[in-house]
């Protein structure tokens, strides 16, 4: 968590110096759907007519997401941090065992037993694309690093101690309702992550994320730039000189 936030802190003070800019504060839940296909080694699969075979496992289903962010805008460009949790719902997968000779139908495993909850720190990019009146579109990438728990053994994967690479990368776009300091926010997403075994490289696969979140965004601190002129300050007041003093 401490390396996504600790770069958008860097990000957003190295960039008082080009003029106003605001914080916001984000909270977004919504429904999404998890796809996920993983690859088994042939060392860990079935032979079939003596030739070592690839088990290839894949699941689908729905998942809760919840978002918490945190941006610091400088005019149309955006930085933040988020942090992502999805609760995959997916309680049954299904198997498929081949080679170059054979193969076996699907297999689908029930286990009500699943329960899977995923974990992400992204380090948000957004740019302000369009503006009308009070809509705006912003779209945005992000990079995440996560983790996750599986409480069940006959899971297709335990997020945290088995991957390799815990990365994650993400687009989106925002369709903001701005009113005052606040944003009504509805946000499509994809997110894509990539699974590799720690133990065999060649145990590996993808999540496949994607859902509607729909939330606020509060702007909570407005930044001006001190060399900037303040529209607000009012006019000294001219003097008045009486002539007839003057001319003595």
């Amino acid at each position: 968590m401490t390396r996504p936030l600790l770069l958008f802190c860097l990000l957003a003070l190295s960039a008082f110096s080009f003029g106003q800019s605001q914080f916001y504060i984000g909270l977004k839940g919504g429904i999404g759907g998890c796809f996920y296909q993983y690859n088994a080694a042939s060392t860990n699969s079935y032979v079939i007519g003596g030739i070592n075979s690839t088990t290839r496992l894949t699941s689908r289903g729905p998942s809760i997401p919840a978002v918490v962010e945190l941006i610091y805008s400088i005019g149309k460009f955006r930085v933040g941090y988020q942090f992502e949790y999805e609760r995959i719902l997916t309680t049954a997968y299904t198997y498929k065992t081949y080679n170059s000779a054979y193969s076996i139908s699907d297999t689908t495993i029930n286990n009500p037993s699943i329960t899977q909850h995923f974990f992400c720190h992204n380090l948000l990019l957004e740019y302000q694309l369009y503006t009308h009146k009070h809509l705006h579109i912003v779209p945005d990438l992000s990079f995440g690093y996560f983790h996750g728990v599986s409480a069940a053994t006959e899971a297709p994967y335990d997020f945290s101690s088995l991957n390799q690479n815990r990365f994650k990368i993400g687009v989106a776009m925002n369709f903001e309702y701005q009113l005052g300091q606040v944003s009504i926010v509805a946000t499509p997403q994809y997110g894509l992550v990539p699974i590799k075994s720690i133990y065999d490289p060649n145990q590996k696969g993808y999540m496949h994320f994607i859902g509607l979140h729909v939330g606020v965004r509060i702007g909570c601190i407005k930044l001006q730039d001190p060399a900037a002129p303040d529209a607000k300050k009012k006019k000294k007041k001219k003097e008045y000189v009486n002539p007839e003093e003057d001319d003595n």
